[in-house]
């Protein structure tokens, strides 16, 4: 068995901005769904929510791609923590009218979004080497996990028992939390050094990494990834408080996920090796499929209980062996140096044509046809897309074992210690 290698210090801080950054996230984001279907009471407006979201984000790439390149991704990500605080600000201030303008605060989202993970994504892969990827990923996994353990019962309780007079008062508290938690996160990033590369964005040079295939085949195999999770990151939340009419109830629904997806992380990060990936990619994708013939049953708060705790446990198998063919691939194409953050802006443009994609159709369904039965079959269907990601890069790994390349004349797979992606 190959010995571990130790994460580098600032890894350690990179996971510790990631815990405040996603505890922060984890009290209000998971409830912006709600608080916008409690203004309006329409699919559509959640949709258009998420939907400017994903198609604000890779443009936000390029920009916070560009200014990384000129000053490097430690700004970046501190800007992008600055600008999720001023997302609930503005969202505590301007309250129900707020609300009334989802694809406004949609846009706003995606900004601090893309600013935040497009650097955490450079970052990550700077502080990272082959063979520390995989426990870096499920190290963060992990540190999500301990956010949605803690976060969504706390905010879920706080909202009930304001709401009991009325109004909206208790997001007012849980987005003010999350402010000061930002700030929090953003003096951490202090301690942050990162090597600065001033340069020019060249996306020219990442369209011609194509040629690739393995590569290529990550790409279309995130952008398909992303048909599922750009509906499913709010869609099965948003259910279970219509099930229920109880944001503490979803803060527990939460809650359990959150303790299950802590042990599948941490367990998952200690298995997966370099050689064992695919087999987890697959056992992950088939796993997520049959968990999504669940759908196929008139919803219910038990059944979305029953997915959740199920998801939970096996979306880990699939998600940690996916990033780390993602981020090590990146480091092996040519001028992965150089060319890091020009790779990293057009992973992130696949899989967010994917998850628009995905949106624009639920959008759509849900125009056409707003009712439970119209959801399950739909979320039923998406549950399968993971299959194709896994095949994509199967062909695509199968290749490169094939193929030899370097100066040793070994095939990458060999060569490789570790492999992994966000």
């Amino acid at each position: 068995m190959l010995k571990r290698k130790p994460l580098a210090g600032h890894a350690w801080w990179l996971l510790g901005i990631s815990g405040i950054f996603s505890i922060s996230v984890g009290l209000s984001n998971t409830f912006v769904n709600v608080y916008l279907w409690k203004v309006d009471h329409r699919y559509t407006s959640i949709g258009w929510y998420n939907f400017a979201i994903y198609c604000m984000i890779p443009l936000t790439f390029l920009v916070a791609g560009w200014l990384a390149k000129r000053w490097h991704s430690v700004a970046t990500l501190r800007m992008g923590i600055v600008l999720h605080g001023l997302f609930y600000l503005i969202a505590l201030l301007g309250g129900t009218a707020a609300g009334r303008l989802p694809v406004l605060l949609g846009v706003m989202m995606g900004l601090a979004a893309g600013f935040y993970w497009c650097s955490f994504n450079a970052l990550s892969l700077q502080f990272t080497a082959l063979g520390t990827r995989d426990w870096f990923y499920s190290l963060n996994g992990v540190m999500g996990a301990i956010a949605g353990v803690v976060a969504p019962p706390v905010a879920g309780w706080l909202i009930s028992a304001e709401d009991r007079w009325g109004g909206l008062s208790g997001y007012h508290w849980i987005f003010t939390l999350s402010l000061i938690l930002f700030g929090c996160a953003a003096l951490c990033t202090l301690k942050l050094h990162a090597n600065a590369r001033r340069g020019q964005l060249k996306m020219w040079s990442a369209l011609q990494s194509l040629a690739r295939r393995p590569w290529r085949m990550i790409l279309f195999g995130c952008l398909i990834y992303g048909l599922r999770e750009g509906v499913f990151l709010f869609l099965i939340g948003l259910l279970m408080y219509i099930a229920t009419g109880s944001e503490l109830k979803l803060g527990e629904f939460f809650l359990l996920q959150g303790v299950l997806s802590f042990a599948s992380f941490f367990i998952v990060g200690r298995l997966v090796k370099p050689p064992t990936r695919l087999r987890y990619l697959g056992a992950g994708a088939i796993c997520m499929a049959a968990t999504a013939l669940l759908f196929l049953l008139p919803i219910s708060a038990r059944l979305l209980m029953v997915y959740g705790a199920v998801i939970s446990l096996v979306l880990p198998m699939f998600l940690v062996p996916l990033q780390g063919f993602v981020f090590d691939t990146i480091s092996q194409l040519p001028d992965a140096t150089t060319y890091r953050m020009e790779y990293i802006i057009l992973r992130e443009i696949f899989e967010n044509i994917g998850r628009v994609t995905g949106i624009g159709v639920f959008i759509g369904l849900m125009t056409m046809s707003p009712t439970a039965l119209a959801i399950s079959r739909f979320a039923a269907a998406l549950g399968f897309v993971q299959l194709f990601t896994w095949m994509l890069i199967a062909v695509g790994q199968r290749r490169v074992g094939r193929t030899p390349s370097g100066p040793a004349g070994k095939p990458l797979l060999q060569r490789a210690t570790a492999r992994v992606g966000r």
